[in-house]
């Protein structure tokens, strides 16, 4: 017999979900959770994490990927080209612009203060090719 290391997580075994769940959890349009639940429940369990603190865990994922595909829908039906994202802004590109401007819309205290920002400008100059947030 060898002697347990105590650097090592102890293996926890997938728990398997009934049919009954599964079908209620789909019937409650929360299907998408079965992709992780044998994972969480398996967390929750060796963890020994308190069902109320359990249930918040999934409700919280749960929140995040409907969160995340509302984003992309909405971005998918403005046509929003996805590689247009401010952290992909090239700051040493040769184009003048007013860096302060800039640095004030990137912020996006306009959201916050539920002004609007419309971006003019003559033809030709690269609008459509702003990055979004």
């Amino acid at each position: 017999m060898s002697p347990a290391r105590p650097d090592a997580t102890p293996a926890v075994k997938p728990i398997e979900i009934s049919a009954d769940l599964k079908v209620l959890m789909r019937r409650l349009k929360l299907g998408q959770l079965l992709d992780t639940l044998p994972e969480r429940l398996a967390l929750a369990r060796s963890i020994r994490l308190p069902h109320h603190d359990f249930l918040e865990m999934l409700l919280a994922d749960e929140v995040t990927r409907r969160d995340r595909k509302s984003a992309q829908l909405r971005a998918k039906a403005a046509r929003l080209d996805p590689q247009m994202q401010l952290q992909a802004w090239d700051d040493t590109a040769a184009v003048s612009y007013d860096r302060q401007l800039w640095a004030e819309l990137t912020s996006l205290r306009f959201l916050a203060d539920a002004y609007n920002v419309l971006i003019m400008g003559p033809v030709g100059v690269g609008k459509r090719s702003w990055p979004t947030p």
